[in-house]
């Protein structure tokens, strides 16, 4: 390998020993913020190409680089009921919103970091609705109805702070009141302070996007992704929104009460065998 493939081998396994997994994208900006490389089109392939060749080699193990867009869809198997039955014991999980006086959803405009907020979220028992960009109507529609059987509902917002990461936020707004839900809904991340705070890379705003003037005129021409803010700040956020909207005490009482029930599952399955 090249010097130049080595030295960002090098560096990117210094990154993902500080957490992973992380996406190549995360790793390519972490690297732009230690200004090892520049922010180009350019220099992030030449990350990826890296990170295959590191993995190819064993210097960096596989799964500390998810790609969350191409995952195989596995069929359901199990050996035999005994393995059925823990894993019905893992799945069972109580409904937490039944003590909440206020349902919490999140919405993250892309996949490649649905890995972390899955993480997070999971213990909470949050949805997490990926949009992979401005989502489709039937998503908005189907979120109206959760959003208006649960009221009062907030939903927490994680996107791009770009022109079209800007208007899809201010889009999900309008079209899920066009659907009669009026949530409250937060833009958590990324944000103008957010880039300010950690220093995060710049980029210029499309100029082929037809949003771009009125985002200029705004914001000034720059643009940043989500995936630049670092992974450990991302996943502290979205906790810190999490935790200070739910009622843990009435969450802990649900964890202890689907304990309970859990071991009752257990022993029934285990009485029909």
């Amino acid at each position: 390998m090249q010097a130049k493939t080595i030295r960002l081998i090098e560096i990117a396994k210094e990154i993902l020993l500080e957490g992973h997994p992380m996406t190549v994208r995360q790793v390519y900006y972490r690297q732009v913020s230690r200004q090892v490389i520049k922010n180009n089109r350019g220099q992030y392939q030449a990350v990826s190409n890296a990170l295959v060749e590191a993995r190819r080699s064993g210097v960096i193990p596989w799964e500390w680089v998810e790609d969350r867009l191409r995952r195989p869809r596995l069929v359901s198997m199990w050996a035999g009921l005994p393995e059925f039955a823990e894993t019905c014991r893992r799945s069972y999980r109580r409904d937490v919103w039944e003590t909440q006086s206020n349902y919490l959803e999140v919405w993250l405009e892309k996949d490649a970091l649905s890995g972390i907020f899955e993480n997070v979220l999971n213990p909470y028992g949050v949805t997490l609705n990926v949009g992979r960009g401005y989502d489709g109507w039937d998503s908005i529609h189907n979120a109206a109805q959760r959003y208006i059987e649960k009221p009062p509902a907030t939903v927490l917002y994680f996107g791009d702070f770009d022109p079209s990461g800007e208007d899809m936020f201010h889009s999900l707004i309008k079209r899920l009141g066009d659907q009669g839900a009026t949530p409250e809904i937060i833009k958590c991340a990324l944000t103008r302070e957010d880039i300010t705070r950690y220093e995060l890379p710049p980029d210029f705003a499309k100029k082929t996007d037809t949003r771009t003037p009125a985002f200029i005129l705004k914001h000034g021409d720059i643009s940043v992704e989500l995936d630049a803010l670092p992974p450990d700040v991302l996943r502290a956020r979205l906790e810190d929104e999490i935790s200070s909207r739910m009622d843990l005490e009435a969450l802990k009482e649900i964890k202890t009460l689907e304990e309970t029930e859990r071991a009752e599952l257990v022993k029934l399955l285990e009485g029909s065998r």
